[in-house]
């Protein structure tokens, strides 16, 4: 299972990292390309994604819930997720983190660790959008299952882990479509001894960007051909010149 692991995290790698700075890209030149417009009506989007950078804090220090200096993380963009809006603020997300590990940060405990990780999360999003109503602020609380895999030569930890997830976060809209996450939580690692080192914290920041239902467009489509409509003005032809030509 540890060579498997290795190996499907080795063939992932690059691909991961130069699929994470393409989106990354694009999404900042798109964002550049929009104009600024407040959100002020309900949430009503189907679909959102978002791409960002992630930390990991884990030291097996179960009692600090914040240390940065022991966080591990990568410079370019290192964690991609889509958002499936389900019904009155429920949400479903699935996400892929990756890193690295640092050699001068702590890992269970102990210096000198180096490996590569991945996560894989399916969790299940509750937001208090519509409750706050600010049309900017938009916090949600998050819970669900993940896979971790690691390299790191650990005897502490199995090579794949799966995780109980438990995390908070919210979005900043700059606009209808586009905005900020920040995100943070812990994963409890569901192998014995429960509550082991194989637990670890995480921390994510990153562009977010969703997208409005069908049904939204088609009526924001309708309002605008109703006042084309309603601007038009009617040419009345005489009734001698309709003989005339007929």
């Amino acid at each position: 299972m540890k060579i498997l692991s290795m190996f499907v995290i080795m063939k992932i790698q690059p691909l991961f990292r130069a699929l994470t700075s393409i989106l990354f890209l694009m999404s900042s030149l798109h964002l550049m390309a929009q104009p600024i417009k407040k959100l002020t009506k309900e949430n009503s989007y189907k679909w959102m994604f978002g791409i960002g950078w992630n930390a990991m804090d884990d030291d097996g220090n179960a009692g600090a819930f914040y240390s940065p200096e022991n966080w591990h993380y990568n410079a370019y963009p290192s964690r991609i997720f889509a958002d499936r809006y389900i019904y009155n603020g429920w949400s479903c997300e699935l996400s892929t983190a990756f890193n690295q590990y640092n050699p001068n940060k702590l890992v269970n405990g102990q210096l000198g660790k180096t490996g590569i990780f991945l996560a894989t999360d399916a969790n299940l999003k509750y937001s208090f959008y519509k409750l706050l109503k600010s049309g900017t602020i938009d916090p949600y609380v998050s819970a669900g299952f993940g896979l971790s895999m690691r390299t790191k030569d650990d005897s502490l930890v199995k090579p794949t882990t799966p995780t109980l997830n438990v995390l908070v976060g919210c979005n900043f809209w700059f606009s209808k479509t586009f905005g900020l996450q920040i995100q943070s939580g812990g994963k409890l690692g569901l192998t014995s001894p429960f509550m082991g080192k194989s637990n670890y914290m995480q921390h994510s920041i990153g562009l977010v960007v969703r997208f409005e239902t069908l049904a939204s467009q088609r009526s924001d489509f309708s309002k605008k051909h109703h006042h084309i409509n309603k601007g038009r003005t009617k040419i009345k032809i005489p009734k001698e010149k309709k003989e005339k030509e007929g």
